[in-house]
């Protein structure tokens, strides 16, 4: 029985150290593609290859901006030169209006003169008013900078020079004063037409002033004359946009040639001879 106790242990111990044989080499076996780590046999940069990696970084990144920036350019550059397009095309505009608005006010002004002597002689003399003459005002475009109050809103003026920034503010100041008058005007006129529509109308729709008092007669040439200072205020700042208009068309920026274009454009009381 010893002996037979003593063999199997001794086969037990044998198949143990097998066993513990089998799974150290499975182990080994699996571990090792982690353990197969082989030193480089060179080095991988030189002091030298590594400056030259750095300097291709580098020049690389300056391509890249300048590249960058040269679309950004041209970009620049063609809408600065649309936006000045743009509002040149707007300013040619309002000089090619220029004439029939011209005409069409200062037949507005000789019509006023007309009948403003016609309501004088009546109260001077005491007699019923004469028929006034057809009142046939040609139509006409009102000078507007959209273009400029746009780029203006849009903050598109940063685009343009300082030189040019100030010459279309002064279009626009001169502007402003343009649109004022432009209600003036049309307050004035529509005025006079109330004042028209007191009295019965004639078989041409004129109003029969005939039978007007001699204090009507003086609120009408009130009226009247207030028409005509509001149209000559009006043609006043009209000239005033062209001079400055047509200096810009003509490439000139400085605010000096400006007022000199403007004072050129609308000095002197032209209206004199209307009167």
């Amino acid at each position: 029985m010893a002996e037979r106790a003593e063999a199997d242990l001794s086969q037990e111990l044998a198949h143990s150290a097998k066993a513990r044989v089998t799974s150290n080499s499975d182990t080994q076996e699996i571990s090792s593609p982690m353990l197969d780590v082989h030193a480089p046999h060179e080095v991988l940069h030189t002091c030298r290859s590594v400056f030259v990696h750095i300097a291709t970084i580098v020049i690389g990144l300056f391509i890249a901006v300048a590249l960058e920036q040269s679309v950004e350019a041209i970009s620049r550059h063609r809408e600065v030169g649309a936006l000045r397009e743009d509002l040149r095309q707007e300013s040619r505009q309002i000089l090619a209006d220029a004439r029939k608005s011209e005409a069409a006010h200062l037949y507005e002004i000789r019509w006023l003169t007309m009948r403003i002597a016609q309501t004088q002689l009546a109260i001077r003399e005491r007699h019923p008013i004469a028929p006034r003459e057809k009142n046939d005002m040609p139509s006409y475009a009102s000078p507007d900078i959209p273009i400029w109050r746009s780029a203006k809103a849009a903050g598109r003026t940063a685009l343009l020079t300082k030189g040019e920034v100030t010459a279309y503010a002064e279009i626009e100041y001169v502007q402003a004063h343009l649109d004022e008058m432009e209600v003036v005007k049309s307050t004035a006129r529509y005025a006079v037409k109330s004042f028209n529509r007191e009295f019965p109308p004639l078989p041409n729709d004129d109003p029969d002033l005939s039978n007007a008092s001699s204090e009507g007669l003086h609120t009408y040439l009130g009226l009247l004359t207030t028409a005509y200072e509001a149209m000559e205020a009006y043609i006043h700042w009209w000239r005033v946009i062209n001079g400055a208009e047509s200096a810009v068309v003509e490439g000139k920026i400085n605010l000096d040639e400006i007022y000199a274009s403007e004072r050129k454009a609308g000095g002197g009381d032209f209206l004199q001879n209307f009167m």
